[in-house]
């Protein structure tokens, strides 16, 4: 796949540009871990290194493999015999990109290298699914963003003692978390604490979004809160008439619009000196009233042209981000457009207050409600035109600041030991962050990216499916609580229509459209209808196996099994073996293991159906296939629901 990968760029950035690519897929991660590490050398250009500093003109960066070995002026860098050289005369070099706030799908990877983010940190946690695409990246298996995963965000109501906090922080490190993170502020402040105690202990970085009602973002960062997602909702804290607010937990910006002055000042230095930066969605939570709101509505059309890109991108996330994209006059009423513009403006101003005392905001696109990649870009010149953030200081907050709060050590700045992601530009950011756009080369990992669309992009390889965002182990559980409630048959038997009595003198029912019952194994009667009942799904396990595993066992629970049910896995039956109405189990063989990605399992009850509109098939349990180098990925153990 990498000699094809190298191959097919030779045609978008020419030869010399596409050896640079095979010397960074020499040198990327991969199983074998035994390509010898080239060198690349990028000379010439003027360096914005993300620390602040006076930009270094003629600048040379030697790569070695993916690291970052020399980082200098001309002269006194020396460049290595044999290595490749990258001439940068007349361009400008920053660090890669980084999306503090990224929902992901599998359909935006391409496209945020194609606008220079080399790396996002989701902020929804996607379970072995999200290390299955973080480590398949990571070893060149398809292209993408580093991935820098939660695996799973606890939601407030879920744990109610720092006790229970500690014991899934600690569950999720050993998982492999890059971050530890939570949806909501249904926790007491005690809880978050204890959480992020444990990741702390760890290197990890508390993320939280902690917008109430019970904790706030005050609150959340006492208790050692690293990043507050949606800027932690702080203009409740920052209001007049705070008990006007005190309930509030919607992201538009209505909140900010009675900031107090002196409450600002207050918070703006309390959250400087607990060096906590907070990520405040302008573009996707303020949606409509950024100054550069209609230049974002054509980007965004513009985008979208793009055939490439369209031949895989699926068109419910299209109208999806076109739904955000509205004009506030389409949506709201002229008293709602006047205190959220009036809210806007004060969130807007708070941020810039905030970054010029030292503190941080993040840059997100926070997708899907902003356009793939192009997201993080826009949200930058919102900070530069309506924060007032300076250009250099926008870019820190998307680089070195992102990184720092999110305790990523590689990345975020060009210095020798870090990763080689950078962004080569043929116009200074420093002087204007909308240069940002105007993107030469995208390197990442060490190599030089490939920035087109591609109709070929296996990133859907885990996916569920191309024509939803659905990504439960357990596909429609809406299906299986309608058959549920519709057409399911009881475990017990129903009321005979008479009575029979055997020549034995025992009497026993008959019943229409049944056949014979017998008792099986573990769970009493297994139905032997003559008309099926429409079968469901509602968990199963294990749903996780890892590539070239040996043939396994895997369970099912749910619904109108019967005798002669049987399991398909990706369309071809399975052996299968029934234990009674709401549970069966089936055989998995090797040779389905052989790739990775997803198995598509499905339950088929033999014909006539009785309920011929409802079908004989079950709605669809899906198994993950990570690669054998997931090795933090065993099986999961018990079993797994929509919710999981």
């Amino acid at each position: 796949m990498k000699g094809v990968r190298a191959k097919l760029t030779t045609k978008f950035l020419g030869v010399a540009a596409a050896a640079a690519i095979a010397i960074g897929l020499a040198a990327a991660p991969n199983a074998q871990g035994q390509q010898q590490q080239q060198v690349l050398v990028i000379q010439g250009g003027t360096l914005i290194d993300g620390n602040g500093g006076a930009p270094v003109q003629n600048s040379v960066i030697v790569i070695t493999g993916n690291r970052i070995t020399a980082v200098g002026r001309a002269g006194a860098v020396p460049v290595p015999a044999g290595a490749t050289v990258i001439n940068a005369a007349g361009k400008f070099i920053t660090p890669g990109l980084i999306d503090a706030m990224s929902f992901h799908t599998w359909f935006f990877n391409e496209a945020y290298l194609y606008f220079g983010i080399t790396s996002v940190v989701p902020n929804v946690g996607r379970g072995d699914q999200g290390v299955a695409e973080r480590d398949a990246i990571n070893h060149g298996m398809f292209e993408g963003p580093r991935h820098y995963i939660p695996i799973q965000s606890f939601n407030g109501a879920a744990l109610k003692t720092p006790e229970e906090a500690r014991a899934r922080a600690k569950q999720l490190i050993a998982q492999g978390a890059d971050v530890i993170g939570a949806q909501d502020g249904n926790a007491p402040a005690e809880v978050f604490a204890a959480y992020a105690d444990e990741a702390h202990k760890a290197g990890k970085a508390a993320v939280f979004r902690c917008v109430g009602p019970t904790t706030r973002a005050k609150s959340c960062v006492l208790a050692g809160a690293d990043v507050m997602l949606h800027t932690g909702l702080i203009g409740v804290e920052m209001n007049k008439n705070e008990e006007k607010w005190k309930s509030y937990v919607g992201l538009p910006p209505d909140v900010y619009c009675d900031m107090d002055p002196a409450k600002e000042k207050e918070m703006v230095a309390f959250l400087a000196s607990h060096q906590a930066a907070v990520v405040p969605n302008l573009q996707a939570a303020d949606h409509g009233f950024p100054s550069t709101w209609q230049k974002i509505r054509q980007e965004d059309r513009e985008l979208f042209t793009n055939t490439d890109l369209l031949s895989y991108y699926p068109q419910y996330a299209i109208a999806d981000l076109m739904d955000n994209n509205k004009m506030p006059e389409e949506e709201l009423t002229p008293a709602q457009i006047s205190i959220r513009s009036c809210g806007y403006k004060n969130h807007a101003k708070f941020i810039g207050d905030l970054i010029a005392a030292g503190g941080h905001a993040l840059p997100s696109m926070d997708d899907s409600q902003s356009a793939p990649g192009l997201g993080v870009l826009q949200e930058m010149e919102i900070f530069q035109e309506d924060a007032k953030v300076p250009a250099m200081k926008v870019l820190q907050q998307a680089t070195k600041f992102a990184a720092q709060h999110f305790h990523l050590n590689d990345i975020g700045t060009v210095e020798v030991g870090k990763f080689a992601d950078l962004d080569i530009l043929d116009a200074d950011p420093s002087a204007d962050i909308r240069n940002m756009r105007k993107i030469s080369m995208v390197i990442k990992d060490g190599h030089v990216v490939d920035r087109g669309f591609h109709p070929w992009y296996r990133g859907a390889m885990f996916a569920n499916d191309k024509i939803s965002y659905d990504g439960a182990p357990v596909s429609n559980m809406a299906f299986t609580n309608a058959v549920k409630q519709f057409v399911a048959k009881p475990v017990q038997m129903p009321k005979p229509y008479m009575t029979v009595t055997a020549p034995n003198g025992q009497e026993s029912g008959v019943f229409p459209g049944i056949a014979y019952v017998r008792k099986g194994p573990g769970l009493g009667a297994i139905p032997d209808y003559v008309i099926s009942p429409t079968p469901a799904i509602e968990a199963i396990a294990p749903r996780t196996i890892l590539q070239n595993t040996a043939q396994t066992t895997v369970t099912l629970t749910g619904v109108n099994f019967v005798k002669r049910s049987v399991v398909y896995v990706n369309g071809e039956p399975v052996t299968t073996m029934v234990e009674g109405a709401t549970k069966l189990r089936f055989v998995v063989p090797s040779e389905k293991f052989i790739n990775a990605g997803k198995l598509h399992v499905q339950v088929k009850n033999p014909e006539p159906v009785e309920s011929p509109e409802w079908g004989s098939k079950s709605n669809t349990a899906h198994i993950l296939v990570p690669y054998a180098f997931s090795t933090s990925l065993a099986r999961a153990a018990g079993p797994a629901t929509a919710e999981n």
